[in-house]
């Protein structure tokens, strides 16, 4: 879920990304996964389409996998959407999603930035594949 931390154990309150992570999964089928890059060459966007296939985020059943790979030493993140997250969410709410992270990462504050970005992502997702309810 929260993968990478220990190397970057002060950038991000792990125990609350989890709650958050957490909380989203209750309402929707799709998995999210946060994940802090150590240094490593090439450009951020590639890595985390690596690592987003590596995580078999593009598997899902929905095709509707997020990852946020964040990577600190560079001061830069990418919020990874399989097809269908994409899809149904539009670019604009991912548009919204890098803005309010990056604000925060810019303010000093990653780990709220994460948080509200991860339940931004969620307020739509949860619209477009909810987790169905057993009675």
């Amino acid at each position: 879920m929260v993968k990478g931390l220990f190397a970057h154990r002060h950038f991000l309150d792990a125990k609350r990304v989890r709650d958050a992570i957490l909380a989203v999964e209750a309402t929707t089928t799709a998995p999210l996964r946060v994940t802090l890059a150590p240094y490593f060459w090439g450009d951020a966007y590639s890595v985390a389409r690596r690592a987003f296939q590596r995580m078999r985020l593009d598997r899902t059943p929905d095709r509707n996998g997020v990852l946020f790979f964040i990577v600190p030493s560079r001061r830069r993140f990418a919020v990874f959407a399989d097809a269908q997250a994409h899809e149904k969410a539009g670019q604009e709410v991912w548009d919204r999603v890098a803005r309010i992270m990056g604000d925060a990462l810019r303010a000093g504050d990653p780990t709220e930035g994460v948080i509200t970005g991860i339940e931004e992502a969620g307020r739509h997702l949860a619209k477009h594949f909810p987790k169905e309810r057993s009675t």
